[in-house]
């Protein structure tokens, strides 16, 4: 063990102490201590250090501090470092932190050890920041170091720090051409870790693996296309993996080849601005090309020769020559009609999108019987270049195309715009007329009672008579009083208000559809100008039956509590009171004392009791009278809701259109660029159709 190792474990003291001493080593180092220090120039710093290692392993960690102190020689960074280390142990953290990070040595393994010291020591106390920091030192200037990248990597995944566990696991496997690293890194990249790296940080790395495990390469390969695919950066991964695989010496590997074929098809179908299209494909046909084994090379050799048909002289001479070479000698057995339908779907889908008609008719060639696969094949991509040759016609007449649809949309717009203000004050306007026709009610049936109520109560002064009992007449009197009001709400009353309540119900729906009619009258000209059956509005006459429904199980019972009509206390109500047990003992004052009250009751004006009665009616309509402008809101709500759904529809899609129209006028190369796309795939499943007709001809000769 070298003597860095040794001071690294503490067990330097083991060099005093001979293999066959049986004395423990701090009685051993204390005897030759004191055997120094009889010298007369005693050296006692090695012997002190190697007592501090002793005292810490019994951990005495006072007195191994104590001793490390006095060490003034070379292993003073050493002996402080060894201090921090017991300090540690004695939990005073702070302590051994300021030791550590004020040592100053030139040594890379003292370095390396404070660095981990310190990773330990801000993990223990929750400073997971400088715990990085110090972990990611530790492996910048040391990576070799035992157990560095280990702990690194146990460190970043603990805290679910993908950036830096895939940054190490990278540069690792860079470094060590560690196959422990290219599993680990591909471990990453399965679970999705990587889609937020830029792709080019994986450039070194697989330049290396490339070379050196190939196995490994494809499995990294294919899951970081899986990561970047539908994400902003896949053009620039395409990118990367077409440079990785130009630039270094590659197997050829049937599964990146599937992965190549399958994002092709995506690039050319019209998924991406043709821009960045026209520089991604050529480099990606020739990188897709190497990686591809002759006898399978069907698909990347006819979309080389597809593209050089349309887009010629982008690829390299040599790159479409081996093309036409392995076309010639690929044998195959590919159904390549239910791709062509698709393309041919995907081409009457975006001609639908941009106002125009494709007129070629498939469906006779798929289901015509007398033909061969082959030759239905061969009609169907015939189908297909007519389709686009008329489209291309067409051209010209989308602008046009768009900007009548951009005038007849917002022509509708206009008006539906102003049919949901109409509708809007249609709905204030019911809102009102309805209320002021149950107001209108209300007013009349409390005019009645206002007049009414005061009457009875004075009529009810019949029953005062001259033997009356004037002791409690005024008892009698009150429940005569209340008996009538009574009678006259629920005989009366009741009876005019539900009739009138009925009127009211009439009236509000023979209102409302008025309304309807209106509504329904706008839907069938938007739906003219629309030339489809698009809007139903129909209102919610589901209110007309709450109504009925909420005034029956009011009508049905109205109990108002009974009003202390002639006990209310007033002067001079005491005072009649008072009169009537005063006098009632007094049988001559009795025909006086009855007038007296006939005339009190018949000349008082009980605003007071009606005002109370009155409001005890109504209250227990209020509910009703509340809720008619929030029910009306309702009655419209529907058809106001479609209206403005069917307004921003309509918004969004002439926004689309005039973006649409900008960007032809800008650039009219866009559309037809996109028909050059199709292009490339037509004339590539040409060329399949074309090498199958080859093979089937040469089958037939023999």
């Amino acid at each position: 063990m070298g003597l860095e190792e040794n001071l690294i474990q503490k067990t330097h003291y083991q060099t005093f102490v001979l293999d066959n001493e049986k004395r423990h080593p701090i009685n051993i180092l204390g005897d030759l201590f004191f055997t120094e220090q009889k010298k007369d120039l005693p050296d006692l710093s090695m012997i002190r250090f190697a007592q501090g290692e002793a005292y810490y392993h019994c951990q005495d960690y006072e007195a191994a501090i104590f001793k490390w102190e006095s060490i003034h020689n070379d292993l003073e960074p050493w002996a402080r470092k060894n201090m921090a280390d017991a300090y540690m142990e004695l939990e005073l953290l702070d302590t051994a932190e300021n030791i550590y990070q004020t040592i100053k040595t030139d040594s890379l393994t003292l370095t390396t050890e404070i660095t981990l010291q310190l990773f330990g020591l801000y993990f223990a106390k929750g400073k997971l920041s400088e715990a990085k920091q110090m972990i990611l030192n530790a492996v910048g200037v040391n990576p070799d170091y035992p157990n560095v990248t280990k702990l690194a990597r146990a460190f970043f995944e603990n805290q679910e720090d993908w950036n830096q566990a895939i940054e190490l696991a990278a540069n690792e496997a860079i470094r060590t051409k560690s196959k422990n690293w290219y599993k680990t890194l591909n471990s990453y990249i399965d679970e999705g870790r990587a889609k937020y790296h830029d792709p080019s940080f994986f450039a070194p790395v697989l330049t290396v693996i490339a070379q050196d495990d190939f196995i490994q390469f494809e499995d990294i390969v294919a899951g970081l296309w899986a990561n970047y695919k539908n994400q902003n950066t896949y053009h620039a991964w395409l990118h990367v993996i077409n440079d990785v695989i130009m630039e270094n010496k590659v197997a050829n590997a049937g599964r990146l080849s599937k992965l190549f074929e399958s994002s092709f098809i995506e690039l050319v179908n019209g998924f991406y601005d043709f821009s960045v299209v026209e520089k991604i494909v050529p480099p990606f046909l020739k990188a897709w090309q190497k990686v591809t084994d002759a006898n399978n090379a069907l698909y990347v050799s006819t979309a080389i020769l597809g593209w050089n048909d349309i887009f010629s002289e982008t690829l390299g001479g040599e790159t479409v020559e081996k093309a036409e070479f392995d076309l010639s000698k690929v044998n195959h057995n590919i159904d390549i009609f239910r791709e062509c339908i698709e393309i041919f779907q995907s081409i009457k889908n975006w001609a639908e999108s941009s106002q125009l008609v494709v007129g070629q008719n498939i469906e006779w060639i798929i289901h015509d019987e007398d033909m061969d696969q082959h030759e239905l094949t061969t009609n169907l991509l015939l189908a297909i270049s007519k389709s686009i040759s008329s489209l291309l016609e067409q051209q010209e007449k989308t602008s046009q195309l768009l900007a009548e649809s951009i005038q007849e949309d917002d022509d509708i717009l206009t008006r539906m715009q102003g049919s949901i203000h109409q509708l809007q004050d249609l709905e204030e306007e019911k809102v009102q007329v309805i209320r002021v026709a149950y107001n209108n009610i209300k007013e009349e049936i409390k005019a009645d009672l206002q007049k009414m109520i005061p009457k009875l109560i004075r009529e009810s002064s019949e029953i005062i008579k001259e033997d009356s009992d004037f002791g409690k007449i005024h008892l009698d009197l009150n429940e005569e009083m209340n008996k009538r009001i009574d009678e006259y709400l629920n005989n009366m009353i009741i009876p005019i208000f539900i009739r009138s309540l009925e009127d009211w119900i009439s009236f509000s729906q023979m209102e409302l559809s008025k309304c309807q009619d209106q509504i329904t009258e706008w839907a069938d000209g938007f739906n003219a100008l629309f030339a489809e059956e698009k809007l139903t509005l129909l209102c919610d006459f589901q209110i007309i039956d709450d109504w009925k429904r909420d005034i029956d199980r009011m009508t049905s019972s109205v109990l108002i509590e009974k009003e202390n009509i002639l006990l209310r206390r007033t002067p001079s109500q005491v005072l009649l009171k008072g009169a009537g047990k005063l006098f009632g003992a007094i049988p001559k004052n009795n025909a006086l004392l009855a007038n007296t009250y006939k005339s009190y009751i018949q000349n008082e004006t009980y605003q007071e009791t009606t005002y109370s009665i009155t409001t005890k009616f109504f209250q227990q309509f209020e509910l009703l009278e509340k809720a008619i402008g929030r029910d009306v809101h309702i009655f419209f709500r529907e058809p106001l809701s479609i209206l403005k759904h069917t307004v921003d529809e309509l918004d969004e899609k002439v926004e689309n259109n005039k973006s649409d129209l900008a960007k032809i006028k800008k650039n009219p190369e866009l559309f037809r660029n996109r028909l050059k796309l199709y292009e490339v795939r037509l004339r590539q499943y040409e060329w399949i159709n074309y090498s199958k007709r080859i093979d089937r001809e040469s089958a037939e000769k023999f």
